[in-house]
């Protein structure tokens, strides 16, 4: 290979590039193999590349984690210590007799000098205190004492597990619901919820703001950081009446966001140079991979890309008199505005040729996939936000510096250019109907909602 790229590995020369990295020793006991090897799903060189350093960073953090654990990692770590001992975290007196062997586990663990220490004191009559065994033991033992013992109060890692369980039950969902507290316990540790205070926070937020929860440092806008927080100030509102706790919720009330934070950012539209710039970069669709036959998709039909991403094979609808798909909420992935999103939308004969190509992808790929795009979906859920990382990049690269979702906005902006009828743009794009008159009848028929596609994209035969 022309291009020398540390950790990359070329299993064979046509299919996707790996990921292969030896474990550092000081690392080996902790993570508990010698190699990390697997498939970055990627024949794009430079996507590759970024995809290595991301991984490099994410690993390098969490073996230091399993070396050296922080507050958050050494609680984690200690429960799933409790887990191997038969102890169950959010029970412990379930079951005293895995217990009591634990805690011989723990006193194992002491140093001799002080054992002796403590055999002395009991026989003296003198009580052991917490205190005296704490400070002698290694951070995981101890969080994990301390979590059998109830010394460790309600963290705010098990009040996300308690809402993600209650409040939800799909992947992207899951999500949206996990993300909030993953920053939070990165920037602040996982701490019992009663020991957040108003400066967590100020500090939390301006985490955010600053971007230095990215791996790329970007801010985000208030819009974004309230839509964090919302399901913690949720959360913590759910934990405190589940578990009789009188302490004051944070995150209630209205954030206190400085004058310097940017307000929603506006997403840009596509215009017809970028359309143009879009489809010379794709050229030959019968030659292209599945993203850029993603992206073919999405010009011409508008739709959101976890619509597209999300597809199953049984949604594509090809032999039909006229092709379309199916866009509905299934088990990975979810549909925005509810039965208003769920629709069928013609295919262009341009997306209709992208479309086949990834299905003959998706195919070779992996043999009787149920899902069009199995680089990003698959049964445990749709990841369509690595998807648009990469796509996104890709357009970058080719002098359009907007991202995937310009290109809904773009079709809305050709639709107005064609004087294309609301209710057909409503129906399509799957937008809640604008008015009263819009909502009556069935619809338009799938011939002439193709015949507005066409004449908008200028994608006909």
């Amino acid at each position: 290979m022309a291009v020398d790229i540390r950790y990359l590995w070329e299993r064979s020369p046509t299919g996707p590039f790996w990921f292969k990295r030896k474990v550092p020793k000081k690392y080996v006991s902790a993570v508990g193999k010698t190699w990390i090897q697997f498939s970055l799903e990627t024949r794009d060189l430079k996507a590759a590349h970024k995809l290595i350093d991301r991984h490099v960073k994410k690993q390098d953090r969490e073996w230091q984690e399993r070396l050296n654990p922080t507050g958050a990692g050494s609680a984690e770590l200690g429960r799933r210590m409790l887990e191997d001992h038969g102890v169950d975290p959010a029970d412990p007196k379930a079951d005293d007799f895995a217990r009591d062997l634990f805690f011989d586990t723990v006193e194992e663990q002491l140093p001799a000098k002080v054992r002796q220490q403590h055999w002395e004191a009991s026989q003296l009559g003198i009580p052991i205190t917490h205190n005296d065994i704490d400070p002698h033991l290694p951070p995981v033992t101890r969080a994990a004492l301390q979590i059998a013992q109830g010394r460790l109060g309600l963290l705010a890692s098990q009040v996300r597990d308690e809402y993600v369980a209650a409040k939800t039950d799909d992947a992207q969902s899951v999500k949206s619901a996990t993300l909030p507290f993953k920053y939070l316990i990165e920037q602040c540790g996982d701490k019992p919820i009663e020991k957040y205070r108003p400066q967590d926070v100020t500090a939390y937020v301006q985490h955010l703001l600053d971007g230095k929860h990215s791996d790329k440092g970007k801010g985000i806008s208030k819009t974004t950081v309230t839509r964090y927080v919302t399901p913690l100030r949720a959360a913590w509102a759910m934990a405190m009446r589940r578990h009789g706790l009188k302490i004051d919720n944070v995150w209630a009330g209205d954030l206190d966001l400085p004058k310097s934070a940017r307000g929603a950012v506006k997403r840009g539209s596509f215009t017809s140079i970028d359309y143009q710039k879009l489809f010379a970069a794709i050229g030959d669709i019968a030659s292209q991979d599945d993203l850029r036959c993603a992206l073919v998709i999405l010009a011409d039909t508008g739709a959101r890309l976890a619509e597209v991403i999300g597809l199953r094979v049984e949604d594509c609808r090809l032999s039909d008199a006229v092709p379309h798909i199916v866009i509905e909420a299934h088990d990975t992935r979810t549909v925005k505005n509810d039965e208003h999103g769920e629709r069928v939308v013609p295919l262009t004969p341009r997306a209709l040729q992208a479309l086949r190509r990834a299905l003959e992808l998706a195919k070779v790929r992996q043999q009787g996939s149920a899902y069009v795009f199995p680089r990003y979906t698959s049964d445990e859920g749709c990841k369509a936000t690595h998807a648009s990382n990469t796509l996104n990049d890709w357009l970058r690269g080719r002098g359009i510096n907007l991202t995937c979702h310009s290109m809904r906005h773009g079709l809305r902006d050709r639709f107005r250019a064609v004087d294309a009828p609301v209710d057909v743009v409503e129906q399509l794009q799957g937008w809640a109907k604008s008015s009263m008159s819009s909502s009556y009848g069935e619809g338009s028929s799938l011939e002439k909602l193709l015949g507005w596609l066409e004449k908008a994209t200028g994608a006909a035969a």
